[in-house]
């Protein structure tokens, strides 16, 4: 049977899951109605009579849809239905579309795309839930215009923060490239759109008294992050790529990440010196699948790099740097030890073209591990 009550945002956000599927009626708008299904999920709908027949026209969920919205959308479709029009087949397209908002979109996008196929997934779900949809969430996809993102792009440069305004238009392109591929746009609003701001490639190379500073700081901070520093310095790969570490990549002495794990999607193998063994060892000794995680309890990787590096900064006095030099310092002290580019190359996991691809299978494991050995030995020298 359903319910007849004054719908309210307080009752709506009060509202607790039931038992059974319940429905309710809003006393103040006629043919408004809100279904609560068993997992706690509000649904909008509006019901009517069309002649000798009901029908129903779902609205949306609450939240996603405010109670504002779906009163004025019962309003519209109560205009139709005087004029004898059954709603479902005049305006359902039209509905889909508004239900469609940028925050709803956001998270399809998150999950269908960035998660499973981009190693860098939280980067572009932290750009576009902070930059796009905390401005423009609420609206329709397919009414976001190309002048609404110049504006999110302007407030940027206007704080000064230039590179980031260039990182969320670049996770604002994929995000409405992916929805036109899919067919929820016909055209892209960031289209055409340049970036705010030249960056310069960074050519910093740590020397060996910073690599020494960071390396001794990185004992004053916890552990697993102490454990990520240091195994960022001995192995020279991506810090998302090391921060999700896994302890089903570990196995013969060496780091196996899969297509999907590592940002260019090519599997990658990386032999463990003597040194990064022994602080994977270490890790290994803890529960879970996650080897550098936030805490005992729980099974998730670390995050908060900024903070971390800020500590580092202030412990170690070095200036004027940023966890990717890293790997630049530790590929430049590859080749300073006489190790072949194209080794390096190899270890970095730098994506290859032609020929090479497609015909060396050759993994280069010996040269590989010959040579990260090397450079730990060398790194011992730099810290001790």
């Amino acid at each position: 049977m359903t319910q007849e009550v004054n719908f309210t945002v307080p009752w709506l956000d009060r509202l607790k899951t039931p038992e059974h599927r319940t429905d309710y009626r809003d006393k103040a708008t006629r043919g408004l109605q809100l279904r609560v299904g068993i997992k706690g999920a509000k649904s909008f709908s509006y019901v009517f009579r069309l002649g000798s027949k009901m029908g129903r026209v779902s609205l949306g969920k609450y939240p996603d849809i405010s109670l504002k919205t779906a009163r004025e959308k019962t309003y519209e479709f109560r205009r139709l239905v005087a004029l004898g029009i059954d709603p479902r087949s005049e305006k359902i397209e039209k509905l889909k579309r508004e239900q469609m908002t940028v925050n709803v979109m956001v998270v399809k996008f998150i999950q269908k795309y960035a998660k499973p196929e981009n190693s860098s997934w939280k980067q572009a779900e932290s750009n576009l839930r902070l930059y796009l949809a905390s401005t423009l969430g609420r609206k329709p996809i397919h009414e976001v215009t190309r002048p609404d993102i110049h504006l999110i792009l302007d407030e940027l440069v206007e704080r000064g923060k230039h590179v980031a305004a260039n990182r969320a238009l670049a996770h604002i392109r994929k995000f409405f490239g992916w929805l036109v591929e899919r067919g929820y746009l016909d055209h892209s609003p960031a289209d055409h759109i340049k970036p705010r701001h030249t960056e310069q490639e960074r050519e910093k190379v740590l020397s060996d008294d910073e690599l020494k500073a960071i390396w001794i700081s990185s004992a004053a901070i916890s552990s697993p992050y102490m454990s990520w520093i240091r195994l960022l310095i001995l192995c020279g790969q991506r810090r998302l790529e090391t921060a999700s570490m896994r302890r089903s990549q570990i196995r013969d002495g060496c780091w196996h990440m899969s297509r999907s794990d590592t940002k260019n999607k090519q599997g990658h193998i990386i032999p463990l010196s003597t040194q990064a063994k022994s602080i994977v060892d270490h890790l290994l000794e803890q529960d879970g699948e996650y080897l550098i995680k936030t805490g005992l309890i729980g099974d998730k990787a670390i995050n908060g790099f900024s903070k971390i590096k800020r500590q580092i900064d202030r412990l170690s006095g070095v200036e004027d740097w940023r966890i990717h030099d890293i790997r630049r310092t530790a590929s430049t002290n590859l080749t300073k030890l006489g190790i072949d580019r194209f080794i390096v190359q190899k270890i970095l996991n730098h994506s290859e073209k032609g020929a090479t691809k497609i015909y060396d299978r050759y993994s280069y494991m010996d040269e590989k591990r010959e040579a990260l050995q090397k450079w730990a030995d060398r790194l011992d020298e730099i810290v001790k």
